[in-house]
């Protein structure tokens, strides 16, 4: 197989490779929107289900008995569990378990936490919204992820899933890359990895196993699949097989090009 071809695998390699990683991206970026959008106070529950809730106790309420859930319904019970220290910012915080009936209707429904003395609000507020759905279907619609609407997914699960996937293309576009340069070492050229700014003119970097070059030497410039002549460069330093060369008559290349001593 010539180097053309190689080099043309190689190609759709990196573009496999890229196209996993914008799409891991994606996927995160999807899911930080939603979850910026979402609003922490609420829930999306089944009939059947229930959940956690948590919540610093309100100011002047100093034991669990001291606040209690207002339910909106019947189909609804919560109950306090219990008080705890919290991890990071310290204070006291509340436990309760909200539980939804396996009758409730869908629908939207609210817990609001009252002082159990006179049956204010919690200062400061604490409420929560309910919102009841009839099938999973329901709740996969009303998702602000689009990955968990289309898919029913996590777009962070999804994200992490995909990004090794990554590694693939990688790992192919280097052994053709070294296949690459074995090609072109049969032929007597290389292919320049490296292109840098200097005053005295563009430096290039390649590797030449084949003939000898000394500084002052005159490489050809080609194009990628060494066709066509771009100009010629001035070999500045030769380091075993590792050579640098300035870009002569102001002329610049990217990596990728080819060289061939003249």
């Amino acid at each position: 197989m010539n180097f053309r071809s190689l080099a043309a695998r190689r190609k759709l390699a990196g573009l496999a490779g890229t196209l996993v990683i914008c799409l891991s991206l994606a996927l995160a970026v999807d899911g930080m929107i939603a979850g910026g959008r979402k609003d922490p106070t609420l829930y999306d529950l089944l009939p059947g289900q229930s959940i956690n809730l948590t919540d610093p106790m309100p100011r002047g309420a100093e034991k669990l008995s001291d606040i209690a859930f207002d339910i909106s319904s019947p189909e609804l019970n919560a109950t306090m569990v219990e008080t705890f220290s919290g991890f990071w910012l310290g204070g006291t915080l509340w436990r309760a378990d909200l539980t939804v009936s396996t009758a409730a209707a869908p629908g939207e429904y609210t817990a609001l936490v009252r002082y159990s003395a006179n049956g204010t609000e919690a200062a400061p507020r604490q409420a929560y919204r309910i919102r009841v759905h009839k099938d999973a279907a329901s709740i996969q619609a009303s998702a602000l992820s689009l990955t968990r609407r289309v898919l029913g997914l996590s777009p962070y699960l999804l994200a992490v899933c995909l990004l090794p996937m990554a590694v693939l293309p990688m790992a192919a576009s280097f052994i053709l890359s070294r296949k690459i340069g074995q090609a072109l070492s049969a032929l007597g050229m290389a292919e320049v990895y490296r292109a840098m700014a200097s005053p005295e003119g563009q430096r290039i970097f390649f590797s030449l196993p084949g003939p000898n070059l000394a500084p002052e030497g005159v490489v050809d410039v080609l194009d990628e699949r060494g066709e066509k002549r771009l100009g010629a460069a001035r070999v500045a330093t030769v380091d075993g097989v590792n050579v640098e060369a300035i870009m002569q008559e102001g002329i610049s290349v990217r990596p990728g090009v080819l060289v061939k001593p003249v």
